[in-house]
């Protein structure tokens, strides 16, 4: 079995990750995920966070890949936790909680008004979750 771990690519996408994630979700995927696949690991630390977060993407701003990656994710439907996340991260890279609302009014022109609803209470909950992380520092 390879040792992805030692990668120049693996490291360069645990580095991206702890620019932007907190430690459990880091710790899921590095430890977590690693256990379960090294190899699917590898694939959203190497490929996913270095090379298409990192480096083929890079004029693009993180407050505005996050933008982008909710608003995927609800025209995709499903994954609501990944949602949550990304909704939460994009609170956390800069993003306003009004600017994440003006999105979602946006969608419902392209995606439609009941997937954007189904995603509003995810989206409470990293609002709250934003704000209990503020107030507990």
């Amino acid at each position: 079995m390879a040792d992805y771990k030692n990668s120049d690519k693996y490291k360069a996408g645990i580095k991206l990750m702890q620019e932007k994630y907190e430690q459990s979700v880091i710790d899921s995927v590095d430890k977590g995920l690693y256990e379960f696949s090294p190899e699917l690991a590898d694939l959203v630390v190497s490929h996913g966070m270095a090379e298409v977060w990192g480096e083929k993407t890079s004029s693009l701003a993180l407050k505005d890949k996050e933008m982008l990656i909710a608003a995927a994710l609800i025209a995709q439907g499903g994954c609501d936790e990944e949602f949550e996340g990304h909704i939460y991260n994009s609170l956390s890279v800069g993003n306003s909680k009004q600017q994440i609302k003006e999105m979602l009014i946006l969608l419902t022109l392209y995606v439609g008004v009941p997937k954007v609803l189904a995603k509003l209470p995810y989206v409470q909950k990293a609002f709250k979750k934003f704000d209990d992380s503020k107030l507990n520092k």
